[in-house]
């Protein structure tokens, strides 16, 4: 019977009666062998930047055949390769480091059975099936129970997932690693957690405080402190001290100003204005409404000229603020028309006329009109 080499170390076994004289030399290689399974390698196993396949040599020394395999390479790896460990019948327990270069992970197969993956840097405890064709690679620490007395790096370990365990001045990643199930109940009231950490983190913890200060809904007591900033019957101030509304209650809407008051556009350009002076100036014009819709009861203005000429056009001084004009005088006007005349509550003069200017429009027409004609018949009677 031949020698065969069936075995998982890959090991010579003699047939019977074979090597007659040798024998010792075959044993004493195969014990070598056997402590090479047992032994530290180093292997620049990928000779260039692709797949490899290691094959155990049979009865002789291989690196292949190490408990623990530090997988080197030649150059850089470009991608995750993978190194397939041969013969796929036979079965075995190998540590494998994967200490290559260019940051990539090794793939360790045995045959079209599941893989095990290897980080950079990192080792992995490989079981190889050794199921033929279909061999699987399995990660040995892939479901291997610690016990509660198992310790890392000399720490206490031993949790497991569904356990309920304190942990004491630890760090978890959670960057990289999702956190679930946590409820209200699972956060101290002392945690003092920072608002920034909230949402978008765009409110600050002392302005989170300012919640803390609401004794009810928060719209309801921003309405409350609304309305209490604008009250009526008293003035209201802006940051300068200045007094600048006053809601008169079911009345008035009084505004103050100490030199201008106006309404811009979203440009910034001015459209009204009203000096201390009580001049008011519109960049564009001043219109009354005047639609016969909104009219009864018309007639035309009868003896306009003659009405004119009993009113005065006047200079005067304003006594405000001693300025210089002319226009009408109100009380006259009221005499002759009183159409155009109204009146004013003043709160210092108290009942004081006023004057429709723009109304005298119609006036002045019609007394142009009655003068027009007069000259036409004067045309006349010169003619003749």
């Amino acid at each position: 019977m031949a020698s065969s080499y069936e075995n998982d170390l890959r090991l010579e076994e003699m047939g019977t009666g074979e090597q007659i004289g040798s024998w010792g030399t075959t044993t004493n290689t195969n014990l070598s062998l056997i402590a090479e399974a047992f032994s530290y390698q180093t292997e620049a196993t990928f000779s260039s930047d692709a797949d490899v396949t290691a094959t155990i040599a049979d009865g002789a020394s291989d690196k292949a055949r190490a408990f623990y395999l530090k997988v080197t390479s030649s150059g850089s790896l470009s991608a995750t390769r993978t190194l397939t460990i041969a013969p796929n019948t036979l079965s075995k327990v190998i540590f494998i480091e994967n200490a290559t270069s260019g940051s990539q992970s090794i793939n360790i197969s045995q045959g079209s059975g599941a893989n095990v993956t290897v980080g950079n840097g990192l080792t992995k405890a490989c079981i190889l099936d050794g199921g033929g064709s279909g061999a699987v690679v399995y990660d040995m620490f892939d479901k291997i129970d610690l016990g509660a007395n198992a310790k890392i790096n000399g720490g206490s370990f031993g949790i497991t997932a569904s356990e309920t365990v304190a942990l004491t001045n630890k760090t978890i990643d959670s960057d990289s690693n999702t956190i679930t199930n946590i409820v209200n109940a699972d956060i101290k009231a002392a945690a003092a957690i920072d608002a920034t950490k909230i949402a978008d983190g765009s409110v600050t913890s002392t302005e989170f405080q300012y919640i803390n200060t609401l004794s009810s809904n928060a719209q309801t007591q921003i309405s409350a402190k609304l309305n209490a900033a604008l009250p009526n019957d008293a003035w209201i101030s802006s940051a300068d001290g200045r007094q600048r509304l006053y809601f008169t209650t079911n009345a008035n809407t009084v505004m103050q100003f100490d030199s201008q008051w106006r309404v811009d556009n979203n440009s910034g350009s001015t459209m009204l204005s009203c000096d201390t002076g009580g001049n008011f100036v519109a960049t564009g014009n001043v219109s009354a409404y005047s639609d016969l819709a909104l009219k009864e009861d018309i007639y035309q203005i009868e003896n306009a000229l003659e009405k004119v000429k009993k009113l005065r056009g006047v200079h005067f001084t304003r006594k405000s603020d001693n300025t210089k004009e002319i226009g009408v005088v109100a009380n006259e006007v009221e005499k002759v028309i009183p159409e155009l005349v109204d009146e004013h509550q003043d709160k210092d003069l108290g009942v004081v006329k006023t004057m429709k200017y723009a109304n005298t429009v119609g006036l002045l027409i019609e007394a142009v009109k009655d003068l027009s004609n007069q000259v036409e018949e004067l045309k006349n009677v010169s003619s003749d």
